[in-house]
């Protein structure tokens, strides 16, 4: 394990921080570094610029309690130090901005604000708070400022006195606000690291960032001022002795470009920071030149989400979001790039310890009579284990996952839901296999769906008043009136058996009442069953089955009990009385040539709750290449592709919970044809065949592009311009973006073309199971020809490990040309009979 990796997936301490807590005390700078407490302070981290204002949420609104919290506890576990957010600061023209009109402020506005500050704290970030924007996104910006003014041009937002005067107005109602958790005024807090003039302020003057900054180091004198516009260093910010911290952004990430803009961000005598940088092209030696360069004080990427309030994770479509530990192979090296980088550039640095979250099961439903569990995941989980019990909450358990699941698997489908109650638990683990924490049990049985309201969000109610507050209160919430108001909150039902109510009652007035509806209009009263539990009151209501619709309703009292957990349980939507419907399977029986990555397709199978796939070079379907089950869409794509030139078995059955039915047929026989290994026309251009087929850099030169002109008669080839020169030999090197299987193939085929150059040839290397393999062959043919190279004949080179050819495993396809300096094109590489 590399030492970088070692970094990224150290725990964080367990300890809290000693004597002298380093969240009391303010980053300072000295010259073109930072110090905290005396000592160099370096770091690495992300932006999470929705913490205060969200747009991921199916319209903008506040982020839950959950998703902050969890977001702040996944930076940590990406071992983070600063956290960079637009909307803690930013936030106008909407009507749940700090300023949704000019001249007006909205209080309610920094409720989000004041939580996330107050856990940013209680984990030991730092905060980096931008004050406007230049873009006119959902948040705000100067351009709304400049709207509300009727200037002429947003850019006169930076000459136009009322506008200096607007933006003065909206920073001091900021910078004066007091978070009721700390008791500080946002001024006065040593969690905001910095103030940020604003996000990527192109047009800044001289003037202004000079008027500005010093305007703000004057309300807040302990805190450091930064600036910086979109690309680039800023000139005015580079320049005014106003600005502590000058913050450049890179897309794409670039180590040379960020040590290069450090040294000259450094040599003016300011600290230097990436305050944003994609983070999709973070290398890991790209990590150790940052971590290795006393002039990058800071480095942080765009951009992390946490969990989702129901389930996986919140989804955002700019190409750069994070997911710890990651969804997809490339996003796992990202994360582990730039976790590994926050923890070298810190260096030894005792943070408060961080409190694990439970998973919560949200939900446990039917789907054609199979049990779906939902669950919200755990801040700096990897995977996840599911049990069951059919006897009770306290087991025994049965794990049902042989294979640890993600956030991405929830909802999961237990393919052996029993025909009677069932308890599910849900255990995060840790990269080790490791567990974390386990949630609560949830059950339900076979005719019921069971769902939780986590209560951060109105987003499962149909109604509420305006009176009603959500208060966070550990890893939930707790929602209650306002003192001596009323208040309402309603679900709405169908065919419901029972809704149980948790009220936090201790040192408070009893619970409120409860009604049911059955026309959504008419409320009446019911009597829910009363019980009194550990910290509260349990209200249990059993609805007629008719009701549509349920709602608990307040009187107003000076310690309004508050609703800390709620459960409705309904008649199950999606059942099955007979098995699922016929249906086709694809390939079809006796299919020849089959694309070895053509995904295996059917037809749908009426009330299937999933599907299983099982395939076999074997008739009998014994010891199959692919076994899977809780299939839900009518495709299948195997992990890697099937062997070329090799016959197959094909069963898929569908499966509810009355029964399975198996397709038409089934199994049923097919035959693939050639893989191909590489045609050269999925690379969109020739920066791109170039990022692929990187040069051997111990050989000569030779520059790759696409030549549409001379290729095998369609489409694009590859043309090589290389000079052997000293070393004698010249090649590109392709590791295969996923594994490719060869295990039925006899031949590798390509197509060649040489230029005519004397005692031209093309060495074609291969890596196989992590063994090298390697044939020479000549080339002569100047009008280009197929190639037919046994797989047999293939030896491992002089240099390499000697090994057994396994062809099931191939990583790496390399092409070396020898010879004089000339040209050669390759073409149509395919494994093949």
């Amino acid at each position: 394990m590399s030492a970088l990796v070692v970094a990224a997936t150290a725990s964080v301490p367990a300890t809290a921080e000693p004597g002298g807590r380093t969240t009391d005390a303010f980053v300072q700078r000295d010259g073109s570094t930072l110090t905290l407490q005396g000592k160099p302070f370096r770091f690495a981290g992300t932006n999470l610029y929705w913490l205060g204002l969200d747009e991921n949420v199916g319209g903008v609104d506040h982020p839950t309690y959950f998703r902050i919290n969890d977001a702040l506890k996944t930076a940590r576990a990406m071992n983070a130090t600063v956290v960079r957010s637009h909307t803690l600061g930013t936030s106008l023209g909407c009507p749940q901005c700090i300023q949704p009109e000019a001249g007006e402020f909205n209080e309610n506005a920094f409720a989000p604000i004041d939580y996330a500050i107050a856990r940013a704290r209680a984990y030991g970030l730092r905060l980096i708070v931008p004050l406007t924007d230049q873009w006119d996104y959902y948040h705000g910006g100067y351009p709304t400022m400049a709207k509300w003014l009727g200037l002429k041009e947003p850019k006169d937002f930076y000459t136009d006195p009322r506008a200096k005067a607007a933006y003065k107005d909206y920073v001091r109602h900021v910078l004066d606000h007091v978070n009721p958790y700390t008791g500080l005024a946002y001024k006065d807090d040593p969690t905001i690291m910095s103030w940020e003039l604003g996000n990527e302020l192109n047009d800044m003057t001289r003037d202004w960032v000079d008027e500005m900054g010093a305007y703000v180091g004057k309300l807040a004198p302990r805190h450091l001022i930064s600036a910086g516009r979109q690309q680039g260093v800023d000139a005015a910010a580079l320049a005014s002795d106003e600005v502590d911290i000058v913050d450049v952004h890179y897309y794409p990430s670039s180590a040379g470009a960020m040590t290069a803009d450090a040294a000259r961000v450094t040599d003016r005598g300011k600290v230097y920071i990436a305050g944003e940088h994609g983070s999709d092209s973070l290398t890991a030696a790209d990590a150790l030149t940052l971590a290795d360069d006393p002039d990058v004080t800071g480095v942080l990427s765009w951009s992390l989400f946490g969990h989702a309030d129901d389930h996986g994770y919140v989804q955002h479509d700019d190409g750069f979001t994070l997911h710890h530990p990651g969804d997809t192979a490339a996003m796992r090296t990202d994360v582990l790039a730039n976790a590994a980088l926050a923890k070298v550039i810190a260096g030894e640095r005792q943070l408060p310890a961080v409190p694990v979250t439970p998973p919560l099961i949200t939900a446990v439903t039917k789907r054609a009579g199979i049990n779906e569990i939902a669950w919200r995941g755990t801040a700096g989980a990897h995977t996840y284990r599911v049990q069951r019990s059919v006897e009770g909450a306290r087991g025994p358990w049965t794990a049902l996952t042989t294979t640890p699941l993600t956030d991405n698997d929830a909802p999961w489908l237990d393919a052996t839901t029993p025909k009677k109650r069932a308890w599910y638990r849900v255990t995060a683990l840790d990269r080790a296999g490791r567990a974390l924490a386990t949630s609560t049990a949830l059950n339900a049985g076979p005719d019921q769906d069971v769902r939780i309201d986590p209560l951060q969000s109105w987003a499962h109610t149909s109604a509420h008043s305006d009176s009603l507050t959500c208060t966070p209160d550990g890893d939930g919430v707790q929602v209650a009136p306002r003192p001596r108001h009323e208040g309402q909150i309603a679900w709405k039902t169908q065919r419901p058996q029972e809704i149980t109510a948790q009220f936090d009652t201790r040192g408070r007035s009893g619970p409120p009442t409860a009604q049911i509806t059955r026309d959504g209009t008419t409320w009446k009263p019911v009597e829910p069953a009363v019980s009194t539990t550990r910290g509260g009151t349990l209200l249990r209501i059993e609805p007629p089955r008719e009701a549509v619709g349920v709602r608990l309703v307040w009187a107003a009292s000076s310690r309004p009990a508050p609703l800390t957990g709620v459960t409705l349980t309904e008649d199950a939507a999606s059942t099955a009385a007979t098995a699922p419907g016929t249906f086709r399977q694809n390939p079809k029986d006796g299919a020849t040539g089959v694309s070895v990555t053509a995904p295996l397709t059917w037809t749908a199978s009426e009330n299937a709750a999933h599907y299983s796939v099982t395939l076999s070079t074997h008739a009998d379907l014994s010891d199959p290449v692919i076994d899977v089950t809780g299939l839900r869409t009518t495709s299948y794509a195997p992990p890697v592709n099937l062997r070329p030139n090799t016959t197959y078995h094909l069963r898929v059955t569908a499966v509810n919970g009355a029964g399975t039915r198996t397709a038409d047929g089934a199994p049923t026989r097919f035959t693939t044809g050639a893989l191909t290994v590489d045609d050269f026309e999925n690379h969109p251009d020739g920066a791109a065949l170039t990022a692929a087929y990187v040069r051997n850099t111990g050989g000569g030169p030779v520059t790759v592009s696409l030549d549409g002109e001379h290729a095998d008669g369609e489409g694009r080839a590859l043309r090589a311009a290389y000079d052997p020169g000293t070393p004698g030999y010249a090649g590109v090197i392709r590791s295969l973006p996923t594994p490719q299987d060869w295990g039925g193939a006899r031949n590798l085929r390509l197509w060649a073309r040489s230029d005519g150059t004397e005692n031209q040839s093309l060495t074609v290397q291969f890596v196989a199971a992590g063994i090298y393999w390697e044939k020479t062959v000549p080339l002569t043919n100047t009008d280009g020809a197929m190639l037919t190279l046994p797989l047999a004949d293939f030896t491992n080179p002089p240099w390499a490990t000697k090994g057994p050819l396994d062809l099931t495993h191939v990583t790496q396809m390399s092409f070396y040309f020898n010879g004089k300096a000339g040209t050669a094109w390759i073409d149509s590489i395919t494994a093949t009979d």
